[in-house]
């Protein structure tokens, strides 16, 4: 398949149990600009992100987008500068916890004791001069019945705040855009 021809969820987890997606309008015709302020955004500029964050024990002494995807494990898959970026990880092993990914090989195929693959993507389109549209969407493929019915609890209860937390990094990135 080729990555040009479809998103990169697409490409590397068209299968998914659940999955979420958020967007917003950006009122700034520099696409360049917005991708490059999405990759970094300053997570810290939101009191809801930062309580939300700090009750889940999330690490909260990086708040960069990308040195907080690094605490926490988690790797850029893919990008296609300036539309579209990919990040991702995988559950498994001791605990279940979250492992980092070698490469994208990787990810696509199977990983020996997961339970789960998890990714998300923002995605940029021009709509026309003076605006950006901003896309975001999280996936999860749980392996095995017995992680579908534990993630499903998790899920009913999480995903409320994980698109709350959603909703404003794309608060941020327009208002960051914007000024």
């Amino acid at each position: 398949m080729s990555v040009t021809s479809h998103g990169l969820l697409e490409h590397y987890l068209p299968r998914y149990t659940f999955a979420h997606r958020y967007k917003t309008v950006v009122r700034c015709g520099d696409i360049g600009r917005v991708y490059d302020i999405a990759r970094d955004v300053d997570l810290s500029r939101s009191r809801v992100i930062v309580l939300l964050f700090r009750l889940r024990g999330l690490p909260c002494d990086r708040w960069r987008a990308r040195a907080f995807c690094a605490a926490m494990h988690w790797t850029e898959l893919a990008q296609r500068r300036p539309t579209e970026f990919l990040v991702a990880y995988w559950r498994g092993g001791d605990g279940n916890r979250i492992r980092r990914i070698d490469d994208a090989a990787q990810f696509c195929g199977p990983l020996p004791g997961a339970t789960q693959k998890v990714a998300f993507t923002f995605r940029f389109r021009q709509l026309d001069a003076k605006r950006v549209e901003i896309d975001t969407e999280t996936r999860v493929l749980c392996i095995g019945a017995r992680s579908r019915l534990s993630f499903l609890g998790y899920w009913l209860m999480i995903k409320p705040f994980s698109g709350l937390v959603r909703k404003e990094i794309l608060r941020l990135i327009r208002r960051e855009a914007e000024s």
